[in-house]
């Protein structure tokens, strides 16, 4: 099951909202969030900290990695996941 989203995130002074997705499964949650045509996942690690599975930087433009911690940050404050 998946249900869409916006996500609004404060990152150097801006407002940005990005668009995402979470999906349900059997063992857990994922976060898909669209960062600049990329998808970054977002899920907790083994011992329950989120973690970004982001794509290879070498065939796309780099995601600024406060970008990512300001996500995290967000999901973290709305105790997403």
């Amino acid at each position: 099951m998946e249900h869409n989203l916006e996500l609004p995130v404060t990152y150097k002074g801006k407002e940005l909202i990005l668009n995402g997705r979470l999906a349900t499964f059997t063992y857990g949650y994922k976060l898909y969030v669209d960062i600049n045509g990329q998808e970054v996942i977002f899920e907790r690690d083994d011992e329950g900290n989120l973690r970004a599975l982001v794509p290879d930087a070498s065939s796309n433009p780099a995601i600024e990695k406060g970008l990512i911690a300001a996500i995290i940050e967000l999901f973290n404050d709305l105790q997403v996941l």
